[in-house]
């Protein structure tokens, strides 16, 4: 039987196949886009948040980092790679020469314990002869945070990569001046940096690594409702930054400093800060609520997830 169209009109079966063929082929070109994306399992990674270790030789602080990282080693998610958030040692900023070089000498045999790649963002603490019996002018080739890039083998004090997809930031939050004076705050050069990473990056989706927190509600609990956060507690062009990521896909900005467990949110961005695995600087739980701890953030496709693990630390003083 010869079918018909609309209308009444006849079509051959001639017409018929060839309309048929014409809209297999349509059929063929758009099927690339119905074809699955790629299964859980294959975008699916995992990496650990390591923030303000402050190892020492005191207060048993080389045994806490050991068991710290333990508890990394053996996680269900076996994570990637490590994004460490500064304060790695203890007070070099106003210790002698010899004394720092011992405590980083205890954090790099912590770290390649871990078996891992380690990506970082440097911490206040981490920054040599800012005071002190060896304070050094600014000029000298170990000063600040010189020295911790030279002790990491880092060439740059901020930078990025990339993996699985995502792109992953490490900021330089800590400013310091010819007085050894700090504060939190992105200088200019770094903005400049920023602000062109950004202005590439599309729809990529991002993670930032800061020490001194962006966006922090810290001062909240610890001060009062009213009272103010100084530089030394928050970046103090955080807002700044935040306009620059506005409209991008920055999912989360991973901190520290404050060696709280804490997360707000702002226009789709996560501002987590990850405890601490030194708690109240190895004297117990920071604020007697914060355990020692550090955080496993996974990701599956486009989203992330994050936990806080304590790993069981006690104090003993």
């Amino acid at each position: 039987m010869v079918p018909t169209v609309p209308g009444g009109f006849r079509v051959s079966q001639t017409k018929l196949d060839r309309r048929r063929l014409i809209a297999g082929m349509a059929t063929t070109l758009v099927a690339p886009a119905w074809i699955p994306q790629r299964s859980e399992a294959q975008s699916s990674f995992s990496f650990v948040h390591i923030t303000d270790t402050h190892i020492q030789p005191e207060l048993r602080a080389k045994e806490g980092v050991r068991k710290a990282f333990d508890a990394i080693r053996v996680l269900p998610e076996k994570p990637e790679f490590a994004l460490v958030g500064g304060d790695i040692v203890m007070d070099v900023n106003v210790t002698d020469r010899k004394r720092a070089e011992g405590i980083y000498d205890l954090w790099q045999e912590a770290a390649a314990s871990l078996g891992i790649p380690v990506h970082y963002s440097v911490g206040n603490h981490d920054a040599f002869a800012l005071g002190g019996p060896e304070k050094l002018p600014e000029n000298h080739p170990d000063f600040g945070k010189k020295w911790w890039m030279k002790r990491l083998g880092l060439s740059e004090r901020f930078g990025s990569f990339e993996k699985h997809g995502w792109r992953f930031v490490m900021l330089d939050s800590v400013r310091i001046d010819g007085d050894g004076n700090w504060w939190g705050e992105l200088d200019s050069e770094q903005l400049t940096w920023l602000d062109d990473l950004l202005r590439k990056s599309g729809d990529q989706p991002m993670v930032f690594l800061t020490h001194i927190p962006l966006m922090t509600i810290h001062g909240l609990y610890t001060g009062g409702t009213t009272q103010a956060m100084t530089a030394g507690t928050i970046v103090k062009n955080g807002k700044a930054v935040q306009e620059m990521i506005r409209g991008k896909n920055v999912k989360a900005v991973l901190q520290g400093h404050t060696h709280v467990v804490e997360e707000c949110a702002y226009l789709g961005t996560r501002y987590i800060t990850g405890g601490a695995v030194c708690g109240e600087w190895w004297k117990g739980p920071r604020l007697g609520v914060h355990p020692e701890g550090f955080g496993v953030v996974t990701v599956r496709g486009n989203e992330l997830t994050y936990r806080y693990v304590s790993y069981g630390w006690k104090a003993s003083l």
